[in-house]
């Protein structure tokens, strides 16, 4: 993992090379003035520093721009995509550019993210982590949906603990004692905190957590994930009378395996979802969901970063949870 860090100067890199920056220029150009020896010494200097030329020095000499970077780890998934068009919006209002780098859920591709935004001059961050970040230094950082609490300028997430009380509840109140969940890996906030959230809101409902029950897909958090979890919970001896799944596209393939199978929804296993699915209230039956504040979401990381931007403040990073709400439908069994 890397640290996100103060940008190096090219006056720095001459100090480190011990000549003047106009020579470190000129050796950094590849000008052939320059001795072999002086620019292996300026080249050296640079990888120790991390230096990278900036991209955008014309734009940063008139101030006629000024850029905020935005990383998530996967741009096609709905979520990410409207958390960026919220803070998009919040941001070009008071004059920001956005650059925005998909990671594939990589941390080494986090981390070149992280790099090549610096090297652009970004004046902060706003940054989904997928683990490629350990921490931040100069560089005025907001953590949303993964979080790195202690770290940064913000931290924001939805109240992932709460809303999986609310799912759980409420197919309790349905009657059922045999609850499934179909999540992600425990490695990240998203994927831990409804875990746990499941595990304490079905204790809470005076039912056990049977650990066969608990089906958990790859980090990737995908359709094809969700189809295979629900496939192994369908083929257990008594399978779960209900499921809860951790994302709306895990939902989606949960509802694959379910069809595939010719069980009904939810007359033979009721189904509900964190994420409200694109389109939920048109499926077949309607999926019961947690409304969707993802654009919310979005835009109050970016504020929380304008905020730490405009004021220079560096205090402790506060932490902040969106609240979430039910939509009731048919999956769950609700007419």
């Amino acid at each position: 993992m890397t640290t996100i860090a103060e940008h190096p100067t090219l006056a720095d890199v001459a100090r480190e090379a011990g000549i003047s920056p106009s020579t470190a220029s000129r050796a950094l150009r590849g000008d052939a003035a320059v001795r072999a020896a002086t620019k292996r010494r300026v080249h050296e200097a640079a990888r120790r520093l991390g230096y990278e030329p900036n991209r955008l020095a014309r734009s940063l000499r008139t101030r006629s721009s000024s850029f905020v970077g935005v990383i998530v780890p996967d741009i096609a998934i709905g979520f990410y995509a409207r958390a960026v068009k919220g803070a998009q919006d919040v941001l070009e209002r008071a004059g920001y550019q956005v650059l925005v780098m998909n990671t594939e859920r990589q941390g080494r591709r986090e981390a070149e993210a992280v790099r090549t935004l610096l090297a652009h001059r970004v004046d902060g961050v706003l940054l989904a982590t997928s683990g490629g970040i350990e921490g931040s230094d100069r560089v005025p950082v907001v953590f949303f949906d993964n979080l790195l609490p202690g770290f940064g300028v913000g931290n924001v997430a939805r109240a992932n603990r709460d809303g999986m009380a609310i799912l759980v509840s409420h197919l309790a109140e349905h009657g059922h004692e045999r609850i499934g969940f179909v999540g992600a890996p425990p490695v990240l906030t998203s994927g831990l905190e409804r875990l746990e959230g499941f595990h304490a809101s079905v204790a809470s409902a005076d039912l056990t957590v049977r650990p066969e029950y608990v089906r958990l897909g790859d980090q990737a958090w995908s359709p094809a994930s969700g189809e295979r979890a629900m496939r192994e919970l369908l083929d257990l001896d008594e399978p779960p009378t209900a499921i809860v799944t951790a994302s709306d596209t895990l939902a989606f393939g949960a509802i694959e395996a379910i069809r595939a199978r010719s069980r009904r929804i939810p007359d033979d296993i009721a189904l509900v979802s964190f994420d409200d699915p694109l389109f939920g209230d048109l499926l077949d039956p309607p999926v019961t969901a947690l409304a969707r504040n993802e654009r919310e979401l979005g835009e109050l990381a970016a504020s929380l970063l304008l905020h730490a931007l405009q004021t220079g403040a560096r205090a402790a990073p506060a932490e902040v949870r969106l609240p979430v709400e039910l939509i009731v439908r048919r999956s769950c069994g609700c007419r």
